[in-house]
């Protein structure tokens, strides 16, 4: 979906939403239609499409949202030694940073409910849409998986929310949190509707398919079998839908981690979903940051500048040392394609010439002595000094595999793809849920489908794990999926978020505040205050 944003006329909303102007003509380009109404517009086969790629267009924004999905977790903290104090982040699990007021929490509240304002309007006007019966089935069938993926991403963050289902035509002002078994049953409803009219591909890429839509299934699935209100078989049916994804023949694993991420290769065959950029940069927004946010600057360094050698890089979401020790760096390929290991100069200045070396990371773990980093003339950082090394401006190696050559200045405006499903997140769902079941001999064989083909040249046999359990299986998820995954939820579902944030996290465990209450993010207080009756908030908060 190689989309362009417009301006259209929006749909009056109250309490939860605001006022809707901006479309999305997502896949196909639109002409400006200022002078339509809702009323005239939405009737034929384009004015309904343009409603259908209006639902499509906030992915962008949502999937930048992404401090409540990646701080405060085992594998991404911030910048600063603990000890020095400031621990009074989201990261850090903060009071100051965590409440009804905060803006992450409102943000990321805001805009999901917006956006599945889009979709309620979709789903409700196709009854009257003059168009082929069976294109039109299909589109609203991809509405419904795009309306079950954004309430998925509200209730695992703010557990019992509101379940709007109908386009709002009229002011409403009240709002009655609905308990998150009723919420996860109509996401289960929404996707099971769309699973067997959705086709294996569509003409527009970027349109969600069968496979998306079972891999999100699967995902649901998986998250409500660790709950009290679990199905019997929530494991098993995850399983299963996972195992369809995987044997359809639609997608497989590229032969090498690092072709996923070559860029130009952003439409290959492990892609299940992905929220689509445009090559052409004025019509592309804020564009993709991925490439900008997990790294720190080194524009400050002698030789260095702020050029596309190197991106825009910003400290936002810091790898923690941790997530540099799961790889194995004899036989993991993943290691040397996901971080940045050595910086060359850009600039001549001082001694330093153009392509001398100025900034260094040894292999997490091969430090070099005192004494070897005194004989050379450039920045070392080991892996004890990562991100806590003043003197050292708290380098630490950026995570590279979202890097993107030809930006202006290394501006954060990207335009590859961000991936939402790829294959082998696939069998790690796979793998995590036939545990569940207690079939460890499936778990392995889909933990080690991910393992063999991220092992070097001779050393695949060496990479696969004889036995899995639910900590391996995180591992493996946070050496794939680093910068890709909500890894936040990953650990809330699984029950491990408090224990490897305490584990893992030094900033974070250095609080110490991080409480069981923060299993869940406070409901906004703007929804508390705008709602004519009581909204209760979420305990702690």
């Amino acid at each position: 979906m190689k989309a362009i944003i417009k301006n259209v006329p929006g749909i009056a909303l109250m309490a939860w939403v605001i006022l809707s102007t901006v479309s999305c003509s997502g896949l196909l380009e639109e002409d400006l239609v200022s002078a339509r109404t809702t009323d005239n517009h939405y009737v034929d086969e384009q004015g309904y499409d343009d409603l259908v790629k209006s639902a499509y267009s906030p992915l962008r924004e949502i999937h930048k949202l992404r401090a409540l999905t990646l701080l405060g977790t085992d594998v991404f903290t911030q910048q600063g030694d603990p000890l020095l104090g400031g621990l009074f982040g989201l990261n850090e699990y903060s009071a100051q940073a965590l409440n009804p007021q905060d803006g992450n929490s409102g943000v990321y509240w805001l805009f999901l409910y917006t956006s599945i304002a889009r979709t309620n309007t979709a789903i409700d006007r196709a009854p009257g849409v003059t168009m082929n019966e069976d294109t039109k089935k299909i589109r609203v069938s991809e509405v419904k998986f795009l309306r079950a993926l954004y309430y998925f991403y509200l209730v695992q963050q703010f557990g019992d929310i509101p379940l709007v289902l109908n386009e709002i035509t009229e002011v409403v002002t009240s709002a009655e949190r609905m308990p998150e078994e009723q919420v996860y049953a109509q996401i289960i409803s929404d996707l099971e509707e769309a699973i067997p009219v959705l086709p294996p591909s569509q003409a527009d890429y970027g349109r969600v398919t069968k496979g998306a839509a079972q891999h999100l299934l699967a995902k649901v699935y998986l998250t409500r079998g660790y709950r009290d209100f679990a199905g019997s078989d929530d494991f098993a049916k995850a399983a299963s839908l996972a195992a369809e994804v995987i044997n359809s023949d639609q997608y497989q694993l590229l032969d090498t981690f690092g072709e996923v991420f070559r860029q130009g290769n952003e439409e290959n065959n492990e892609i299940v979903f992905a929220v689509q950029y445009s090559a052409n940069t004025v019509l592309n927004g804020d564009g993709n940051d991925a490439h900008a946010i997990f790294g720190q600057g080194v524009d400050g360094l002698i030789g260095m500048d702020r050029s596309s050698t190197y991106n825009r890089q910003q400290p936002h979401y810091v790898p923690t040392r941790y997530l540099a020790s799961l790889y194995d760096t004899d036989m993991d390929t993943r290691y040397d394609v996901t971080f940045l290991r050595v910086f060359y100069a850009t600039v001549a200045q001082g001694n330093v010439n153009v392509g001398d070396t100025v900034l260094f990371f040894p292999k997490w773990g091969e430090p070099w002595t005192s004494e070897r980093m005194a004989a050379v003339d450039y920045t070392v950082v080991n892996y004890d000094e990562y991100y806590m090394n003043i003197a050292k401006q708290n380098q630490f190696p950026p995570i590279w595999k979202f890097f993107e050559a030809g930006l202006p200045y290394g501006d954060d405006k990207g335009t590859r793809d961000l991936f939402v499903f790829r294959l082998a997140e696939t069998h790690l769902i796979a793998a995590e849920a036939y545990l569940k079941v207690g079939n460890g001999i499936k778990a392995l064989e889909h933990i080690n489908a991910v393992r063999r083909r991220a092992g070097a040249s001779g050393m695949k046999d060496a990479m696969e794990l004889s036995s899995v359990t639910i900590d391996d299986i995180l591992d493996e998820r946070a050496r794939e999926l680093c910068g890709e995954e909500p890894r936040w939820t990953e650990l809330k579902r699984t029950g491990k978020l408090i224990e490897r944030v305490k584990l893992y996290n030094e900033r974070a465990s250095e609080a110490n505040t991080i409480e069981d209450f923060h299993l869940l993010r406070p409901i906004p207080l703007s929804q508390i205050e705008r709602s004519s009756n009581t909204v209760p908030q979420n305990l702690g908060y």
